[in-house]
């Protein structure tokens, strides 16, 4: 083989070489770039991210309080059996010379305060009584219902969607005392069942599924 073969055979492999080199380099820069390319506000391997992964959720919803007025007081405990008799005494709802058990907490205030509700939930029932005024009733699951009195100033409709903390109404008078212009009756009704709203503040509703 003469040497300008040789020269030329030499020239041809090195091209070959040189465009084999530089696609392979090509091609992993765009594979980086596109692993590296940002993904909403952060940047992420794309190779090692499962998007297949459920969802968890940041943060579970607790039970709140019906207000967020630190002047609220409790008037009249949810009466419970199993309290001894001086508690049970003050668990007592009198009414037209009779005396009711609390199915609920009775509290009160020297001012006005908003009524919020305690979890996310549907307005189911929206009705006017008697002796406790404006009732709003807001269901938040299969098992849980929560039951708002002494309104005025609804600001809700049945059917809305609420939020936790949403200001639903303004707490207002009724004819079970006339401590304060201020009251609120709120009930919590759990498994078909009245209980002591004490006892389920800041749990997560999830859990009462």
């Amino acid at each position: 083989m003469s040497k300008k073969m040789k020269e030329i055979l030499s020239v041809s492999f090195l091209i070959v070489f040189v465009a084999v080199i530089v696609g392979v380099v090509s091609l992993v820069s765009k594979n980086i770039f596109y692993a590296m390319a940002p993904d909403g506000n952060s940047y992420v391997l794309r190779d090692i991210v499962s998007y297949d992964l459920p969802v968890i959720s940041e943060v579970d919803e607790k039970i709140g309080k019906p207000f967020n007025d630190e002047t609220v007081n409790v008037q009249v405990n949810f009466y419970n059996l199993a309290d001894d008799s001086e508690r049970q005494e003050k668990s007592l709802i009198l009414y037209d010379n009779t005396y009711m058990p609390s199915t609920g907490i009775l509290y009160s205030s020297e001012n006005s305060f908003d009524v919020l509700s305690v979890a996310s939930g549907t307005v189911e029932n929206i009705e006017n009584n008697e002796v406790f005024g404006t009732i709003i009733t807001i269901k938040h699951n299969n098992n849980f219902t929560t039951k708002y009195s002494s309104i005025k100033d609804a600001q809700v409709e049945i059917g809305d969607t609420v939020n936790a903390g949403e200001i639903i109404g303004t707490s207002s008078v009724n004819k079970v005392t006339s401590v304060s212009e201020n009251m609120l009756l709120f009930e919590m009704i759990y498994d078909g069942k009245y209980v002591n709203p004490e006892d389920y503040y800041d749990k997560v509703i999830e859990e009462m599924n």
